[in-house]
């Protein structure tokens, strides 16, 4: 297994945007609370909070959807990270073709999409995470307008996959990021 430092090193070695790597940060905030809710042994909870934090990794030098996250797992096979790993970072974007089939792909799909929505209410909140609750989320998830680039289906189409209570699933990730902030920039 790959260490937290090493994930990190290789991160930024691929992501030069300070907005990709606070989000690639977010995602990894975001499944390690998944790991801790869903009781995984100790030793998978870096597993799951790598698989968030290098999801994007390729996103830069490869943003074609039909590339992304392709070229990144290359990289990550290279280095021998945990198979699991890649195949929920592939399974991430449907282009691929590859199935979710286990909670940390579900879990990957359904935080994705909602950490940068989650981080974008953050940052017109004067008070950011603090005081932010599922209610917050469900208002801006109807305004088509507020951070229009996040894809709504998307979320939740992964609230249905992963099989939790919406409120419940923004509320674990609201609690996820808030733990960050620091990293987040907040």
């Amino acid at each position: 297994m790959k260490t937290r430092e090493e994930a990190l090193a290789l991160l930024y070695e691929w992501v030069k945007s300070d907005s990709l790597r606070k989000h690639c940060i977010a995602v990894g905030a975001a499944m390690e609370k998944y790991a801790l809710v869903f009781d995984v042994e100790a030793d998978d909870v870096d597993v799951w909070w790598t698989c968030g934090l290098l999801h994007d990794m390729d996103y830069e030098k490869y943003p074609d959807i039909n590339v992304h996250p392709i070229m990144g797992c290359k990289e990550l096979r290279k280095h021998e990270y945990d198979e699991r790993i890649i195949e929920s970072i592939l399974s991430h974007n449907e282009k691929t073709g590859i199935k979710r089939y286990n909670k940390m792909s579900k879990t990957l799909f359904a935080v994705d999409e909602l950490c940068g929505l989650i981080m974008a209410l953050a940052k017109v909140r004067p008070e950011n995470f603090s005081g932010m609750d599922a209610e917050s989320v469900k208002k801006v998830m109807k305004k088509d307008n507020f951070a229009a680039s996040i894809n709504r289906g998307d979320i939740q189409k992964g609230i249905e996959e992963l099989g939790v209570k919406e409120d419940e699933h923004y509320c674990n990730v609201i609690e996820a990021l808030g733990n960050v902030k620091k990293e987040l920039g907040f």
